[in-house]
């Protein structure tokens, strides 16, 4: 766990110092980089497969709530001659929200592969600039499921409004 602390410290100074340009790596963070190389992918292996496991629960939820709960309901509204409400309008910014962060998780779990597979004693620099970009990647998967909360929560607000009307 020490390992751990002083790793993300290592990176995440480098990161601050370079604003994610790898270039820029000072003598002491290329030589960190490699004196942890094999700690550093040990590490980031599993990470992406903690997030991989995250991503297909995540994923599975949100097909349930799109699948089972806000088709089924819209269509119920418009088989009865109630559409509206916003249900629809909320619906398709779901599955948009829904489709973009399957695409972001793809390319950050690319970039994280990419990191991983770089050897980090022959090309730290290489290295940390994929760890960045990958770095960057799951800052949007984490922006994305905020944003598939809100949705959530925003049909529920629909929901409850709904209820109240009828």
């Amino acid at each position: 766990m020490l390992f751990c602390q002083c790793f993300l410290g290592v990176v995440a100074s480098a990161y601050a110092e370079t604003s994610g340009a790898a270039g820029d790596l000072t003598e002491g963070q290329k030589h960190a980089i490699v004196d942890y190389c094999d700690e550093i992918h040990e590490n980031l292996r599993k990470v992406q497969v903690k997030d991989r496991q995250t991503r297909v629960y995540l994923g599975q939820i949100y097909e349930t709530i799109l699948g089972k709960f806000l088709k089924p309901l819209n269509h119920r509204l418009v088989d009865n001659s109630m559409p509206g409400f916003g249900l629809d309008e909320n619906q398709s910014r779901f599955a948009e929200a829904q489709k973009k962060f399957r695409d972001d998780y793809v390319a950050y779990q690319q970039d994280l592969a990419e990191a991983i597979s770089i050897n980090c004693r022959e090309n730290p620099e290489g290295f940390y600039e994929r760890l960045a970009s990958a770095r960057v990647g799951r800052s949007a998967v984490n922006a994305d499921v905020k944003s598939l909360r809100k949705l959530v929560a925003e049909q529920i607000t629909i929901v409850t409004n709904l209820r109240r009307s009828l």
